[in-house]
C-alpha cells in the first residue's frame, strides 16, 4: 500500500544530452532547450489541496507555466510524460507510464489540452517512469534537455530512485535534481539526499515559485569564468590553457586558453553544465581542481591558486644559433618538468627549482627560487668551438678540470675524421687512441684551454 508523504513536488533536473565529444567548442551551441514534465496521476494526487485537490492545481500551473514560457521563448520544446492514470490502483501497475506529448515545436498548446483530459487514479512508478523518459528525447547532441518531476509521494513500485541515479551515472548521464516538498519532515527530507537539493513549498504559490525556478534554471545559459589567483590574492593570472574534462570517463570535453577582457576581468564560458567536471590548468607544474558541479542555468565562479614567476635562460652575450637545451626539475626532485630552450623565458609555479643545462660540459643549479610575478635570469658564459682532427677514427674523451682534478663530461667516437664541439669555456684534457691500435701506450693526451666565442683547433 502507498504510503503518501503530507505532499512533495519532486522537481528533478535531468540534464540528459549525450555528453560531447573531445572536440565540442566551449561557445553554446545551444539551438534548442528540450523540458520534459513527468507528472504524478496516481490516485492520492486526488487529495484536497489548498481549496481544490493536488492533481488540478498541478495542471492548472503547469499549464500556466507552459504557455507563458512558450510566448517569450521560441527556443524551448516541451514534452509531457504521465504515470498512474491508464489502470485503477487496485491493479498495482508499476509500468503504467506513457508519453502523452512528443518533443515539437509551439506544443504548449498540445501540452494544455491533454493535462486537462487526464485523471488521476493508479500507482506511483517514479523510477520507471525518469528510465523510460531517457528515450523521450531526440538524438541532438547540441541540445539542452532537462526532466521536471511532479510528484506528491514517494515511489511505491519498488523503483529505487538512488540506484536509477547510479545507474545514469554509469552512463554519464547525471542527476541534479531539485526537490521540492510540501510539509516533509528532516527524515523524510532525508530520504532525498541521494537525488539532490531540496525546497520546501507549503502552498499552491510555492509550488508555482519552485516550477519557476527549476524552469528558470532549464531555459537560461550556464556560463562560468575560471580565476587564476595570484599570490597577492588578485584573479589576474592569465595566458595559461586549461583543459575540462569529464570527471567519470577522462574524456577531454573543452581545451581553452585563459584569457582577461579589457576590464582585467576573466574571460566567461559557456559550458554544458551536464555532470562533474575535472579541470586542469597547464601551468609547471600543473594545478587543477577535480568533482566540479555547475548550477544549471547559473554563471558559476571556479577559482584555483596560480602563483607564477618567470624564468628566463641565455647566454653573458646574445648566442643567435644556440639550441642548447636546459632540464627544469622541482628542487631534490628526480622527475623532469620542462624541457627549456636557452633565450626564451617560461613561466613557472612559484618555488625552488633544480636547473641541468645540456651543454658540454652540463651544468647544474640547484635551488633557483622563482617569485610572484617577477623574473629570475640564469646566464651561462658563452660557448667555444673545439675543432677535433684526427688521422683515422678513434676513441675519444674529454676530461674537464674540476677542484684540481679531471672529470670526464663528453666521450665521443670520431667515425670520420674531424669533429666539431660547442664546449663551455674552462680547462680541459682529452685523451685520444686510435681505432686500429692494441697498444694502450698509443693513447694520447691533450691539455686545452677554450675560451668564449673562439675556435680552438686540436690535432690528435
Amino acid at each position: 500500500m502507498k504510503v503518501k508523504l503530507k505532499i512533495s513536488l519532486l522537481a528533478v533536473a535531468l540534464l540528459l544530452a549525450a555528453l560531447s565529444n573531445a572536440q565540442e567548442r566551449y561557445e553554446n551551441e545551444t539551438r534548442v532547450t528540450r523540458i520534459l514534465f513527468i507528472l504524478d496521476a496516481s490516485g492520492s494526487m486526488k487529495t484536497e489541496w489548498d481549496g481544490s485537490d493536488r492533481f488540478k492545481i498541478a495542471t492548472r500551473l503547469l499549464a500556466k507555466v507552459v504557455d507563458s514560457i512558450e510566448k517569450v521563448n521560441r527556443d524551448v520544446e516541451f514534452g509531457l510524460r504521465v504515470y498512474g492514470h491508464q489502470s485503477p490502483r487496485q491493479l498495482k501497475d508499476c509500468e503504467d507510464s506513457k508519453l502523452e506529448v512528443p518533443f515539437n515545436k509551439y506544443n504548449s498548446s498540445n501540452v494544455t489540452s491533454r493535462l486537462s483530459e487526464l485523471k488521476p487514479q493508479g500507482h506511483t512508478p517514479i523510477a520507471y517512469s525518469i528510465y523510460q523518459s531517457l528515450q523521450d528525447f531526440p538524438n541532438d547532441p547540441y541540445a539542452k534537455n532537462a526532466i521536471v518531476l511532479i510528484t506528491d509521494g514517494l515511489e511505491n513500485c519498488e523503483g529505487d530512485i538512488c540506484a536509477l541515479g547510479l545507474e545514469l551515472e554509469k552512463k554519464h548521464i547525471t542527476m541534479k535534481p531539485f526537490i521540492i516538498g510540501m510539509g516533509l519532515d528532516s527524515l523524510e527530507q532525508v530520504s532525498f539526499e541521494c537525488i539532490g537539493t531540496y525546497l520546501d513549498a507549503g502552498n499552491a504559490k510555492a509550488f508555482s515559485h519552485a516550477l519557476g525556478v527549476v524552469i528558470s534554471q532549464a531555459t537560461n545559459n550556464t556560463s562560468t569564468h575560471v580565476n587564476l589567483i595570484k599570490n597577492t590574492g588578485k584573479p589576474n593570472e592569465t595566458n595559461v590553457e586549461m583543459t575540462f574534462y569529464n570527471a567519470h570517463s577522462n574524456e577531454i570535453r573543452y581545451n581553452l586558453m585563459h584569457t582577461l577582457d579589457k576590464t582585467g576581468i576573466p574571460d566567461t564560458i559557456y559550458l554544458n553544465p551536464l555532470g562533474k567536471y575535472d579541470l586542469q590548468v597547464h601551468t609547471i607544474p600543473p594545478v587543477g581542481k577535480t568533482d566540479i558541479e555547475l548550477n544549471p542555468g547559473k554563471h558559476n565562479i571556479i577559482g584555483l591558486d596560480a602563483h607564477l614567476g618567470k624564468l628566463k635562460l641565455g647566454w653573458n652575450k646574445v648566442e643567435l644559433k644556440s639550441n642548447v637545451q636546459c632540464l627544469i626539475r622541482r628542487q631534490n626532485v628526480d622527475t623532469t618538468l620542462y624541457v627549456q630552450d636557452l633565450n626564451t623565458s617560461v613561466r613557472y609555479l612559484t618555488g625552488k627549482y633544480d636547473l641541468e643545462f645540456l651543454t658540454i660540459p652540463r651544468r647544474i643549479f640547484e635551488g633557483v627560487e622563482l617569485f610572484q610575478s617577477k623574473t629570475t635570469e640564469i646566464k651561462l658564459p658563452n660557448q667555444g668551438k673545439l675543432r677535433l682532427i684526427a688521422s683515422e677514427p678513434g676513441f675519444t674523451s674529454i676530461y674537464e678540470k674540476r677542484n684540481g682534478v679531471y672529470e670526464k663530461v663528453y666521450d665521443c667516437y670520431l667515425l670520420g675524421k674531424r669533429e666539431l664541439l660547442n664546449v663551455l669555456p674552462g680547462k680541459y684534457l682529452i685523451v685520444y687512441k686510435p681505432k686500429s691500435s692494441y697498444d694502450c701506450e698509443i693513447t694520447s693526451e691533450k691539455y686545452i684551454n677554450i675560451s668564449s666565442n673562439v675556435m680552438l683547433t686540436v690535432t690528435l
